[in-house]
């Protein structure tokens, strides 16, 4: 592998590893790859969204010399030890889906393909297969790579918004087709690798929102209020303006830190609604495991 012949390069004696869910079936036979060539490594065991969450003190404590940051990009954000970030790309062919599928986008000519990093190299075979049919495709390059969008970025998308009758996000799960939904009104495809199929989603779409726009309503009649914040390095913003200006409106606010944020934390609490100022996807995905309306700050 060439990421080895790079931490060779680099001196390294052990790595810390961090890796998404989806390379969870691979991380111990990469493992196991880096150790054959005399490097240590400790697997990171904890959820890893993006290259927002680099775990430099944890990896410095535990003396490792470097990150390996597996599936994902250089986020700009500085680091205690080295960082090495590892695109690792999937390699799945997906022209027999489209083969199957094609018939779910007969009313869209004009089509916007966006994708996860894993999966940018099946951008060209998806193009030309559609360009074939008839298709008229656009893609942008607002990140590393063409098509490239993160749960966070679309940027690739709405550069592209004005100039598609529909998009297709190409991916594994609806994770990055869900982030998209609620950042365009035009409609939202997935095509699942994983899974085999092009499933519409914009029935999702119109759910989601229904419930985005019932939790904010009921920030108004809350009294107590929770504000979610994450120490982790790309995700941390400061809640105090937000508390001040909150409890200047007669709400009495908690401010509530933790790692990973998800609703077992929070259970117990006497909170009637809650605002997070950590990862945006926190007010959009698992909105139905949150026993109290979280609303993401960026949507007040």
């Amino acid at each position: 592998m060439d990421i080895i012949k790079k931490l060779k390069k680099m001196k390294v004696k052990r790595v810390f590893i961090q890796y998404p869910e989806g390379l969870k079936l691979r991380i111990q036979q990469i493992s196991k790859k880096i150790e054959s060539e005399g490097i240590e490594t400790i697997i990171c065991c904890e959820p890893t969204y993006g290259a927002c969450d680099l775990r430099d003190e944890e990896a410095k404590r535990l003396g490792c010399d470097l990150i390996l940051h597996i599936g994902h990009c250089d986020f700009g954000i500085k680091s205690k030890i080295p960082v090495v970030y590892w695109d690792y790309f999937f390699d799945v062919d997906p022209l027999p889906i489209l083969k199957k599928e094609i018939k779910k986008l007969k009313k869209f000519r004009k089509i916007g393909l966006v994708t996860s990093l894993q999966f940018v190299k099946t951008i060209e075979k998806v193009k030309e297969y559609l360009e074939n049919h008839g298709k008229e495709i656009y893609v942008n390059k607002s990140l590393k790579y063409l098509g490239q969008i993160l749960g966070c970025d679309v940027r690739a998308a709405k550069k592209i918004e004005d100039d598609v009758d529909c998009f297709l996000c190409i991916g594994a799960g609806k994770f990055y087709g869900l982030g998209l939904l609620l950042g365009t009104d035009k409609p939202i495809f997935s095509l699942d690798l994983e899974r085999g199929m092009i499933k519409d989603l914009n029935k999702l779409k119109r759910k989601t929102q229904k419930i985005i726009a019932w939790n904010k309503s009921c920030l108004e009649e809350s009294k107590r209020i929770g504000i979610l914040i994450s120490w982790k390095k790309g995700q941390f913003k400061s809640p105090f303006k937000l508390k001040k200006k909150l409890e200047g409106e007669g709400k009495e606010v908690y401010i509530l830190a933790m790692d990973e944020i998800t609703p077992e934390k929070i259970e117990g609490l006497k909170l009637e609604c809650l605002i997070s100022l950590a990862c945006p996807r926190i007010g959009i995905d698992d909105l139905n495991r949150y026993k109290i309306p979280v609303i993401n700050f960026g949507s007040i």
